[in-house]
């Protein structure tokens, strides 16, 4: 969305050689010493996985400027004026959510799941095992980890998780028009409210 509304930057010309050596230097190290050093080459670097922060350490090694400053200084045109819904729960209705479905996960197999991907032979700190639910899935099959735990610590993770997420929106959606509603409504009402807002919004 923000490609379409703010455009891409310009990327210099990277030698391939380089950028090569560099993934393979950051594929063997661990997320969190990854988005380490994002934050170390970026100071607006914020949080969003392994490979957000592989792309910002890349970018800021091989051209010599941040991540975000490429995106400041050389954007490309947007080729629309967006305005956004943000969607909203009340802290108790969030923990719910979260603990419904850290309970759905576990029902449905994500332990055994891990256990299948490890036996055929994936690094434990290989990228997607690294996401939340999976990574403290890994930690009990290495016992670093009680299994009883297992369930607080995947929702406490989400917690976190969810509460990166809103600061993160806040942050983004700074500067653009935003419409926040409450997701406990009804799927129907929303999208009554939304269908609108957005015919409200092309009349005028």
């Amino acid at each position: 969305m923000r490609a379409l509304a703010d455009g891409l930057f310009r990327e210099p010309p990277l030698d391939p050689a380089r950028r090569e050596r560099l993934r393979g230097w950051t594929e063997r190290m661990r997320a969190p010493d990854i988005a380490r050093w994002a934050g170390r080459l970026d100071a607006r670097f914020q949080a969003g996985g392994r490979q957000r922060a592989a792309r910002a350490v890349e970018v800021a090694l091989l051209t010599g400027q941040a991540l975000s400053w490429w995106q400041r200084e050389a954007r490309e045109t947007g080729v629309m004026r967006p305005w956004y819904i943000h969607l909203t729960l009340p802290r108790e209705a969030l923990r719910r959510r979260i603990a419904e479905r850290v309970g759905g996960m576990l029902a449905g197999g994500l332990v055994e799941e891990v256990r299948g991907v490890l036996a055929r032979g994936v690094p434990s700190g290989a990228a997607g095992l690294d996401g939340v639910g999976y990574r403290e899935t890994v930690a009990v099959l290495e016992e670093r980890l009680p299994a009883a735990q297992l369930r607080e610590a995947i929702a406490a993770a989400t917690r976190s998780y969810a509460k990166r997420q809103e600061t993160w929106f806040r942050n983004q959606l700074r500067d653009a028009p935003v419409w926040t509603l409450d997701a406990t409504e009804e799927p129907a009402v929303l999208a009554r409210l939304i269908l609108e807002r957005w015919r409200s919004a092309a009349l005028s």
